[in-house]
């Protein structure tokens, strides 16, 4: 397996980042604002249509602080629309539900990530220095440049960050990791006619805030690693998910397995929703890590809906 895409869907506000300077950000917005002689002057953060308020400066309460989130179905089709060159096609947001509709002229800057993706918009509103547009048109781009190229350190230490193969938070293997080590392993074992299966854990808990999330996950972590063999192989593969390789001697072994793991969980008293997902393989049937995980979601999907409707008839 190739290595997973950098994380882009997470707001830029939500979490420190050594890579991005905001005050610089700013610095640049302040800057923007007062050769424009703008209302507002923006640098918005976009994921699946929504949009979030990175850093602004704006003459009068406009309701456009940092944090802010809105839609902007016209700010949306033109940012698709974009061929990657020069302004959004955009003279004024169409979107009477936006917090752009009071405005009457925008001139719009698209951002990218390093890979292409869409960031977001560096926006200049209802400037009165549209006359000398051309002349000022360096300053907006100038400001695109300093903020792509923060961006573009951001996306390499995540890249970095991606290529360890250990967690984090639970110290088990990350993805890569998984995606790593496990095909070394199942080929290994296949020399000695070991038979194979997948296990997927999914936490469903609806935990109150991040810092008690953190602390589930890794009671979790620690049940499955104190459970495994030196031989098997476990990982964080996504936030509430974690992957066990596990050889056993028969598919009764692997039941034996999911039903120890769920017994322990309830032994150290750890209130957690858990759905489990199995996949199991003979070293005859020669297939890889992918199809069997693929089939290990699929079983850990109609346990998922099976667990929900018992709780709903309970309800």
């Amino acid at each position: 397996m190739l290595i997973e895409c950098v994380e882009t869907s997470h707001w830029l506000r939500e979490a420190d980042h050594p890579a991005i300077t905001l005050p610089r950000w700013q610095q640049q917005v302040d800057l923007l604002n007062e050769f424009y002689q703008a209302q507002a002057s923006l640098v918005l953060q976009c994921i699946d249509g929504e949009y979030q308020v990175v850093c602004s400066r704006q003459h009068t309460d406009l309701n456009l602080y940092a944090g802010t989130q809105f839609h902007d179905a016209s700010l949306t089709l033109a940012l698709k629309a974009h061929t990657g060159y020069g302004l959004l096609d955009l003279a004024k947001s169409q979107d009477p539900n936006s917090h752009l509709a009071r405005f009457n002229s925008l001139l719009a800057l698209p951002l990218y990530w390093s890979d292409g993706q869409a960031f977001g918009i560096l926006l200049i509103c209802d400037s009165q220095r549209n006359k000398h547009f051309q002349r000022l048109l360096p300053l907006m781009e100038n400001a695109k440049a300093l903020i792509q190229a923060e961006l573009k350190h951001l996306y390499l230490m995540q890249q970095i960050q991606m290529m360890s193969v250990q967690d984090d938070l639970t110290c088990m293997l990350n993805p890569y990791g998984f995606n790593l080590m496990a095909p070394r392993q199942l080929s290994l074992s296949r020399r000695f006619g070991s038979h194979a299966g997948i296990v997927l854990l999914q936490d469903m808990t609806p935990y109150k805030g991040v810092m008690e999330q953190s602390q589930g996950l890794r009671q979790l972590a620690r049940v499955i690693h104190h459970n495994m063999r030196d031989a098997d192989v476990s990982a964080r593969i996504e936030d509430g998910l974690f992957a066990i390789l596990a050889f056993v001697d028969s598919q009764a072994n692997l039941e034996s397995l999911t039903k120890r793991l769920l017994k322990q969980i309830a032994k150290e008293e750890i209130k957690a929703e858990i759905a489990i997902g199995v996949s199991f393989f003979t070293p005859t049937t020669h297939l890889a890590i992918e199809p069997m995980v693929k089939a290990a979601r699929q079983n850990l999907q109609a346990n998922r809906e099976l667990k929900q409707k018992h709780q709903g008839e309970k309800a």
